[in-house]
């Protein structure tokens, strides 16, 4: 499998294999690599929900309303314990990358030019997985409130954009869903 280092490194929970008709409607955009992840481990929480592999339809909407647009080839892919949504792009029939939205502080970024290089690469990074993924404050928030279910992260109050902090004492879980329209609220309110 293409992605053997992603799965060295991050084991599969609640996860569930996708139908073929999701992998009908993403196979022309995504490649196969994550297709191929999709069908033997699954969508769903992968150490834990550090980091969850999801179904891009239940987070198209979020991805257009925070881009401002619709986007045909932008597929999101992945979401971290903290709500900062990964999404793939389909630049030209060779060229792609991953980029992160990150909720928080309303930014954008691009991650990695490749998918494979994405779960393989960044994803593995130690670094990242301590910066990005917060995984120490992410080990104290799944010791404190618990484990995650699908669609939930753990997020700030007050949110970090209104003044929060990355500290444990403002830490909650909830549907990220809700979570992300509440922050993309506060920054079109500010704008």
């Amino acid at each position: 499998m293409e992605l053997t280092r992603f799965l060295e490194k991050y084991q599969p929970g609640d996860t569930e294999v996708v139908s073929e008709e999701l992998v009908d409607k993403y196979a022309h955009i995504l490649p196969a690599s994550i297709i191929t992840l999709w069908r033997t481990k699954g969508l769903g929480k992968y150490n834990d929900g550090l980091i969850e592999v999801i179904n891009p339809d239940d987070f198209q909407d979020t991805l257009e309303r925070t881009l401002g647009r619709k986007a045909l080839n932008y597929v999101p892919i992945a979401i971290s314990g903290f709500g900062d949504l990964f999404y793939y792009r389909k630049l030209t029939v060779t060229d792609e990358d991953v980029c992160l939205f990150d909720p928080h502080y309303n930014q954008v970024e691009t991650c990695v030019w490749s998918l494979v290089d994405f779960f393989n690469g960044y994803l593995c990074d130690d670094d990242i997985i301590a910066e990005v993924l917060r995984k120490d404050l992410f080990n104290a928030s799944l010791k404190k409130a618990g484990g995650l279910k699908k669609n939930e992260i753990y997020f700030f109050v007050p949110a970090l954009a209104l003044g929060g902090s990355e500290n444990i004492e403002h830490v909650q879980k909830g549907n990220c869903q809700t979570h992300l329209s509440i922050l993309f609220q506060s920054w079109s309110a500010k704008s």
